[in-house]
Order: structure tokens, then C-alpha cells, then sequence
């Protein structure tokens, strides 16, 4: 077996998912170059409404060696996240490459990786790796309707990652396409602060797929499947990728039965100040949040991973099934159910530094 000191891997995304692996390659002392596109560690997350709160737990919500404190609120702010992840990176003295977007990445002839990257001057530099461990994550690469033309567009429209309580406040007519958590956490905001008489519609392409969380006002449900999601996911192939996930309905599906918000099911397009159901029913809205969900970035990695018949990459155990030593770390199914969450991270970064030592 080689020693760790032959090794050194290249990490693209200095978000949780990066700062997680950054920590666990140094654990076994194996060197690393962390490259990150924004000025600072976690710059993606930063997008996010600080305001909002976390999916799941605090006590499920915390990288390797992360700790925790009984103050904690039960679900963290994003806010507070990345607080905890800025004193997550000075604690570990974790080193970061700012300001520096990788362009590609290729094999070298040793066997390695060559990651072209582009510096905070402009300029196009090298980094040779052993190793690479693709960590970008999803937040950066927020998805429309590939009808939706923004030119062609009089209504006033943001995507769900952009949008905070003021802008909820005077929506009047609100139209969320997409029934994801994302869906579920705009709609929750705009209950609590719309204005009188305000209504919402749900615009789904499939039927709503909702939980109550927590179950029955106790339970989280993120602890009652804590078993299932570390069930691997390399036998169901690539099919897993399409399995849908639930919005917590906890207050949409009350505000459906009382009519504030109304669902409907078809492909709209988009058109002037109107969205255009059918022949005979139009919906002319104020605000328009597409709630159509993010995608894992990996076309800087090229014909180094394959994908799936619905173009997403296929990897086995995090790992690309096409080029042995790229690892995708935080990508949903990339090893179990739970790995592209933070307590799903927690597992695999763990996980992929022991493969690469």
C-alpha cells in the first residue's frame, strides 16, 4: 500500500460537503487543495434566506467532528449554519483556495487528474491530483421550467433560493410552481406575513406528494427513518434517482382544505403577465416562485463520469463508474439515501477519504 504522503487530492467546493472531506483527508494525513469559486468557504449557502430554518435537526445537521451545544435551537438557521461552518473551518484550520473556478478536469498520464481552474486575476491554472473529489453541490445551479422564458415575461418571478419574507409580503396572487420543500418552505413564509385575502395556486407537473413533520406534533420523521437512509442505494440502480421527495405539508395541506392555496396539475407556459394553463384557464399573478428544485454541477468533469438515461451521473459508493479516483460527495443517492444531506455527508466524507487512503 502506497503511504498517504504519495496522495494529494483536489476538493471542488468548499461547501459542507468539501469542508467535510478537507477535515477527514487531514485526519489521515493525507494533503489536499480545496478550491472554492466564491471569496469565502461556503459562499453558495450565504444565498440561501439566512432567516430560514434547516430541514432537519440541529443534532442531525453537523459535519465530522462538529460540535454541539445544549443552547442549540432545535432547527438551526441557515444563518447560524454557516456560522457554525465559518468556526468549523478555524477550528481545523482548514485551507481554502478562494476565488478560484474550476474549468475542467482530465486525466494526466500518471494516472492522475489535472483540475484546470481559473484564478481571482483571470488567469488559467494547474493542479495535479491523485485523487479529485467533486463536492459543488447544488445550491449554485438553481432549475426553470425549460419552457420559461424570462424575456418574454411581464410578471415579476424569482426562484426560491432568492426569495425572502419581503418580497412574500405583498403577493397578493402568488403562483409556486414546483411541490418540493422548497415549495413547502415559501408557501409556509408567505402564510405567516401574506396580506388580506391574498391566495396562492401550487402549480405541479405530478400529483403533491406531502408528510406531516413532525408526525403527530413529536416525532421528526427525520429520526424515524434514520435506519432506512443508511440503507445503500447501489442495488436499485439508477432508477432511485427518480423517486420523488415529499414536501412537509404541515401547514399547505391545511391551507389547501381551507382554499387559500389551490393546486393544480398541468405543463403551463408562460406568457406576458399571464401563465397559461389550458385553452381556458389563465392565472395572471403578482409573483411567480419557481420552486423547480437545483442540479449537482458536474460539467467541468466532462466525459469522466456517464450518466444515467435522465442525465444524471452514475456513480457506486460515491465514486464515478466511469473513471476510478473521482469521487461526488453531498450527491443525492451518491451512496445511501441520506448523501446529500448534511448528516448524510457526515457519513461519506468519512467513507471516501478511508477508500482514498
Amino acid at each position: 500500500m502506497e503511504p498517504a504522503s504519495s496522495r494529494h487530492v483536489v476538493i471542488i467546493g468548499a461547501g459542507p460537503a468539501g469542508l467535510a472531506a478537507a477535515f477527514c483527508l487531514a485526519q489521515r494525513k493525507i494533503s489536499y487543495t480545496l478550491l472554492e469559486r466564491g471569496v469565502s468557504a461556503v459562499a453558495a449557502l450565504r444565498q440561501a434566506d439566512p432567516d430560514m430554518a434547516l430541514l432537519s435537526p440541529s443534532r442531525l445537521s453537523r459535519l465530522p467532528a462538529m460540535p454541539s451545544s445544549a443552547k442549540e435551537p432545535v432547527y438551526l438557521s441557515f444563518r447560524d449554519f454557516v456560522n457554525k461552518l465559518e468556526r468549523y473551518c478555524e477550528q481545523h484550520a482548514i485551507q481554502i483556495m478562494a476565488n478560484s473556478e474550476v474549468i475542467n478536469v482530465s486525466r494526466n498520464n500518471l494516472q492522475g487528474f489535472v483540475v484546470h481552474y481559473r484564478d481571482q486575476r483571470g488567469a488559467t491554472q494547474t493542479v495535479n491530483g491523485s485523487h479529485v473529489i467533486n463536492a459543488t453541490g447544488i445550491v449554485s445551479a438553481p432549475q426553470f421550467p425549460k419552457n420559461f422564458n424570462p424575456g418574454a415575461c411581464a410578471f415579476r418571478w424569482k426562484h426560491s433560493l432568492d426569495v425572502r419574507a419581503a418580497d412574500l409580503m405583498s403577493a397578493r396572487r402568488l403562483v409556486v410552481v414546483g411541490g418540493g420543500s422548497s415549495a413547502a418552505e415559501v408557501l409556509d413564509r408567505w402564510l405567516e406575513v401574506r396580506p388580506p385575502e391574498a391566495r396562492a395556486w401550487l402549480l405541479l407537473r405530478s400529483p403533491l406528494l406531502a408528510i406531516v413533520n413532525p408526525i403527530l406534533g413529536l416525532v421528526d420523521v427525520h429520526y424515524l427513518v434514520w435506519l432506512i437512509e443508511h440503507l445503500p442505494t447501489l442495488l436499485l440502480g439508477w432508477r432511485v434517482g427518480r423517486l420523488p421527495e415529499p414536501m412537509n405539508g404541515r401547514l399547505v395541506l391545511p391551507a389547501i382544505k381551507q382554499g387559500l392555496i389551490s393546486r393544480l396539475k398541468a405543463e403551463a407556459s408562460y406568457e406576458g403577465n399571464a401563465i397559461i394553463i389550458s385553452e381556458s384557464q389563465r392565472l395572471e399573478p403578482d409573483f411567480v416562485v419557481f420552486a423547480t428544485g437545483f442540479r449537482y454541477t458536474t460539467a467541468h468533469l466532462g466525459d469522466l463520469i456517464e450518466h444515467d438515461p435522465d442525465g444524471r451521473p452514475r456513480v457506486c459508493c460515491c465514486e464515478s463508474t466511469r473513471t476510478p479516483g473521482l469521487y461526488l460527495l453531498g450527491f443525492r443517492f451518491g451512496r445511501t439515501f441520506a448523501s446529500p444531506y448534511i448528516r448524510g455527508i457526515a457519513r461519506d466524507a468519512p467513507y471516501v477519504a478511508r477508500k482514498i487512503a
